[in-house]
């Protein structure tokens, strides 16, 4: 018996609508994929400073061994302006570059290499800082999230291999942003005389 044409045309219709889109669809992202995504996240948070939502990324119990801001001591019983103190926030440019990541089904380790630019005006001359940092994060068992659960990140020296070389020219955005009330002219004179 040979298929009329309007069931043939019914069972096309339904592939293409229903099974098409499961035969296309991309499959899950890697964990070290999703790993990547919540660093590249906390990173853009930490560049907000104040507007910056870290807290949606964190486990509950979170562990924040080198808080990314402190509180000026200034001697009263209310907290003192905030000061942030992560290089993200800190510096004109920053890089960081991830080192290893080590992963279970529910547990991981990542080691962060950062860098953060900054403008010296009374040299005219760019510098760099580094900082070595780790977290661990944890896969939650009900919505497969990564979360972090600690975060540690120290300074450190780095070999003069290890160096940018060449240090990007900073000059132009310093003087648009944190320099914009310092007169370039002025402080281009003022440093030719050391």
């Amino acid at each position: 018996m040979k298929p009329s044409p309007i069931l043939s045309l019914c069972l096309a219709l339904y592939l293409a609508v229903f099974a098409a889109p499961a035969i296309a669809q991309a499959p899950p992202p890697s964990p070290e994929d999703q790993i990547r995504t919540v660093l590249a996240r906390w990173y853009e948070e930490l560049a907000k400073e104040e507007d910056g939502r870290t807290w949606d990324l964190v486990a509950p119990g979170f562990i924040d061994a080198s808080p990314h801001y402190t509180h000026l001591d200034t001697g009263s019983r209310a907290l003192g302006p905030r000061v942030y103190t992560s290089l993200a926030a800190r510096a004109l440019r920053f890089a960081y570059r991830i080192r290893m990541i080590r992963h279970d089904a529910s547990f991981a380790r990542v080691s962060v290499d950062e860098r953060g630019f900054f403008y010296a005006w009374a040299a005219q001359q760019t510098y760099e800082n580094a900082a070595d940092t780790t977290f661990i994060l944890e896969r939650s068992e009900e919505d497969s999230r990564w979360r972090i659960v600690a975060h540690q990140s120290g300074s450190t020296g780095f070999a003069p291999s290890q160096a940018t070389v060449p240090l990007p020219d900073l000059r132009e955005l310093f003087y648009a942003t944190e320099g914009k009330d310092r007169d370039p002219a002025s402080d281009a004179e003022g440093a030719g005389r050391f």
